[in-house]
């Protein structure tokens, strides 16, 4: 399979841009639904005034709409401004990952200065979405790196990881491990390797484990991700 040419956070920077362009769509289309009883009743007291000129008062109120109406245009109308609310918190998340993917990549790139081969934003198959970075050592060892841009102290309770922000603790919305065993099984299979070693670095969290290594994928923080690389080859 070709290398893929694009940026770091590319592939989410464009995800970021489609939620922000629904969330507009949404609260232009909760102005449209508000309007449109005002813009009716405009519209259609204008036809019969200058049909019925002499009772152009009694056709405009008897164009009046029930009340169940309004309230069913309210209710659409906050339904959308709140979708729309929900889709640009996506997109700030979207972004917040992106940034996480570019400075991880300016980490990155003293290793392909060495030789190593980097590539950003992998497709891949069996809707595992993308992988972060995949890079090969000169040594011709594969790896595949999640990178996570979340906050916090990163901790592991035995089961799973999760992370702790001031006193309290909270679980992470996927399981990592697994989602990045699988994007290595899988640019294994695309790119017909041997075996790919798979990596979860968190960008903007402490990591605090007792090994670096949990069920079989190496969990770092940023600062520690190319030592690691490194000491693997």
């Amino acid at each position: 399979m070709p290398k893929s040419d694009r940026r770091a956070g590319q592939n989410i920077r464009e995800l970021s841009l489609k939620r922000r362009v629904k969330a507009v769509i949404s609260f232009v289309t909760a102005v449209l639904v508000l309007s449109m009883p005002i813009l009716w009743v405009e519209a259609s007291g204008y036809v019969l005034k200058q049909l019925i000129s002499n009772n152009s008062s009694q056709a405009k109120s008897s164009l009046e709409m029930p009340l169940i109406f309004y309230v069913m245009l309210i209710v659409i109308a906050l339904s959308l401004v709140a979708n729309g609310i929900v889709l640009w918190k996506r997109a700030n998340n979207a972004d917040q990952g992106a940034k996480g993917e570019e400075v991880t990549s300016r980490e990155m790139s003293q290793l392909e200065k060495e030789g190593w081969q980097v590539e950003y934003g992998m497709r891949l198959g069996n809707r595992l979405g993308d992988a972060d970075i995949v890079c090969i050592s000169p040594q011709n060892r594969a790896y595949v790196i999640d990178v996570k841009s979340h906050k916090g102290e990163v901790r592991f309770n035995g089961q799973q990881l999760h992370r702790r922000m001031g006193k309290t603790s909270y679980p992470f919305e996927k399981e990592f491990i697994d989602q990045t065993m699988k994007q290595a099984l899988q640019v294994k299979k695309q790119k017909s390797l041997e075996f790919v070693t798979p990596i979860i670095v968190f960008s903007d969290a402490k990591v605090s484990l007792p090994s670096d290594r949990v069920r079989k994928v190496y969990v770092v923080e940023k600062c520690s991700l190319i030592s690691l690389l490194k000491s693997l080859g």
